[in-house]
């Protein structure tokens, strides 16, 4: 009687773990497919907290990429908005822009010795950035690009 119950314990044990291990994978593909949506280009908070959950250097260059590539799709929404009434709200978009960009070449340069997808990278940002020359930030930004184009001989 008593190897009955041990029985119905373990598979209902059984059970709630399998059940527990479905949901909690299903939890972590639902927060990938949230981060993979969320554009992280002004985030600098979720982009350190993405960095540092996930140690390995890949992931670090993955977060560091979608960065870039966040700001410049914000770059390249805003370009009929900048170009026509040129808002000054645009023009913080600027400076990520720069930060992510500066961080990848970095890494394309030291890492990855990458050079070509480097200049890549730093050239259709510079593209990019022109229509936001109103900008207070637009100059100095631009003067950072060069610098590194300059530095690393891109």
């Amino acid at each position: 009687m008593l190897k009955k119950y041990w029985k119905s314990l373990a598979i209902a044990l059984g059970i709630l773990v399998l059940l527990w291990g479905f949901f909690g994978i299903k939890n972590f593909i639902i927060s990938r497919q949230q981060i993979e949506i969320t554009n992280i280009c002004q985030n600098e908070e979720l982009l350190a907290k993405l960095i540092t959950k996930n140690i390995n250097p890949f992931s670090k260059f993955k977060f560091m990429k979608k960065q870039s590539n966040d700001c410049r799709v914000l770059l390249a929404e805003n370009t009929p908005e900048a170009s026509e009434n040129q808002p000054q709200n645009l023009c913080s978009i600027l400076d990520a822009a720069t930060s992510s960009v500066a961080m990848v070449v970095n890494t394309y340069v030291n890492d990855l010795y990458d050079r070509p997808s480097a200049a890549k990278e730093l050239k259709t940002t510079a593209k990019l950035m022109t229509p936001y020359s109103y900008c207070p930030q637009y100059y100095p930004n631009m003067l950072i690009l060069v610098e590194i184009k300059q530095k690393y001989g891109l």
